[in-house]
């Protein structure tokens, strides 16, 4: 059972991992930023992992062998990172690009040192669903003043299944770039400026359909965002 304290804090989360198998992989690099009072504090733990029965493709993707045998590079003690990441996420609502993934994957690291491994709320936030949801919710509005053509046009520009960095850019949002992208921190971010992007009420979902093109350039007005 996740915390039953009521959440006031969000956690934008990203893992890097061995692979996709909780019982198999082990998460090596954990970026979390929490946004408390609004201001987000940021944080990334580096816990060496076991990678005898590790996916190649996956260290492949991450850059595993590239990034720690940097110089810089510097692996956290297991323990004492798994105790900080508890404590951190502790009450906290954990938002993510495919949060399921990393909340199974933290919870197999935290049961090796707690009774409780979930101490987050128990409702994961997955942002790219947010996004095609606000896409979608502004075809509703169209649909209303009569133009339905706009629900094709979206399921054609999201495809199927979505693709999380393509939704993003329908929304205005850039992701990492290659160098960048499968880095805790980087993708955290990332996550985190979408989720900006639709929930605050500043954003380009709060302007005009005409704003909107405007803002966003090239994407939308292919869906014919700025059309009467």
């Amino acid at each position: 059972m996740s915390s039953t304290r009521t959440p006031k804090i969000v956690a934008f989360v990203d893992t890097e991992t061995t692979g996709l198998d909780p019982f198999l992989h082990d998460p090596w690099e954990i970026a979390v930023i929490l946004r408390v009072d609004g201001q987000d504090e940021e944080h990334v733990l580096r816990i060496r992992p076991d990678i005898s029965n590790a996916d190649p493709a996956a260290l492949d993707i991450n850059r595993y062998f590239e990034r720690v045998s940097a110089a810089d590079w510097v692996w956290d003690d297991r323990e004492a990172a798994a105790r900080r990441l508890h404590a951190l996420l502790d009450g906290a609502v954990i938002v993510g690009s495919n949060p399921a993934f990393d909340a199974e994957m933290i919870t197999h690291l935290l049961g090796r040192y707690f009774d409780q491994p979930r101490p987050w709320h128990y409702r994961t936030i997955d942002v790219v669903t947010l996004a095609a949801g606000s896409l979608y919710g502004r075809a509703a509005e169209r649909a209303r003043r009569g133009v339905a053509a706009w629900f094709p046009r979206i399921a054609t520009a999201l495809g199927w299944p979505w693709r999380s960095y393509d939704t993003s850019r329908l929304v205005g949002i850039d992701p990492p770039t290659p160098e960048a992208g499968h880095t805790a921190l980087p993708d955290a971010r990332w996550v985190r400026d979408l989720w900006d992007q639709i929930t605050v009420p500043t954003a380009p979902f709060a302007a005009s359909d005409e704003q909107l093109a405007a803002m966003v350039g090239d994407p939308l007005p292919h869906l014919g965002w700025g059309q009467r």
